[in-house]
């Protein structure tokens, strides 16, 4: 019985520890060839027709990892006809993060593709802390002129959220806009289109003079314990909604 308790209590220090653990994911290492727009409409933030390094890790990128928490598997696939990063978790959570430098003034909207292979079955609610996972997960970090910064995800849903709605944590320290998701929808290829200044506005206020200055590819099972499989394509920050 004692052992049973034991076990309990490191779960519930796990669970308020994440949160934690993520807000440092980004800032904690020296930011070294940092993604500039090339003035273009459209321009590329992850360009996966040729395979990243990983071993060493390409500079300019960040591959964060947990605290006891085994790390997403990651491959580089031409999936479909899409080449693209192939995330790939079984009980695990890491996030591989691009250091940018973007104003949204100029590039307001980000554009991906995506497709989820195998989706999160879990019977926790993933409106809880202890069932917080998501297949996908594109994670943003802000400042603003002020030199304030906000933090915020762009998932993936499961069963509960539904495309266009907000996911909000008790005890999370960023708020979650679901792009789409659904079992529905696994095995299918998706253009998603979104306007980072709007959410960013809706949830802040002013986005004037805001610079995006990281973004992640996030993929967890770690709390719910089980596996999923997601794939990302082409991500590019666009001065206009491309069609």
């Amino acid at each position: 019985m004692k052992e049973f308790w034991k076990l309990i209590e490191v779960r519930v220090v796990l669970l308020l520890l994440f949160p934690l653990l993520i807000l440092s994911a980004c800032g904690n290492k020296e930011r070294t060839n940092v993604l500039i727009p090339d003035g273009s409409p459209s321009f590329s933030i992850m360009d996966f027709s040729k395979p990243l390094p990983l071993n060493p890790l390409a500079e300019g990128w960040y591959h964060r990892t947990f605290w006891f928490v085994s790390p997403m598997d990651i491959t580089f696939v031409t999936k479909d006809g899409h080449p693209s990063i192939k995330l790939s978790t079984d009980n695990s959570a890491s996030m591989l993060f691009r250091y940018v430098d973007l104003s949204l003034d100029q590039y307001p909207v980000l554009s991906w593709d995506w497709m989820v292979e195998k989706g999160i079955k879990s019977e926790i609610s993933e409106l809880t802390e202890e069932g917080d996972d998501q297949p996908a997960r594109l994670f943003l970090s802000f400042e603003a002129p002020n030199g304030e910064k906000n933090r915020m995800e762009i998932i993936w849903g499961n069963r509960e959220v539904k495309r266009g709605e907000w996911k909000f944590i008790e005890n999370s320290s960023f708020p979650h806009y679901v792009a789409n998701g659904g079992d529905e929808n696994i095995g299918k290829w998706f253009h998603e289109k979104v306007d980072i200044t709007y959410l960013y506005e809706h949830l802040w206020g002013s986005a004037l003079g805001v610079r995006l200055t990281d973004i992640g590819l996030f993929c967890d099972t770690d709390a719910t314990g089980g596996q999923s499989v997601a794939y990302f394509s082409d991500i590019r920050a666009n001065k206009r909604i491309v069609q």
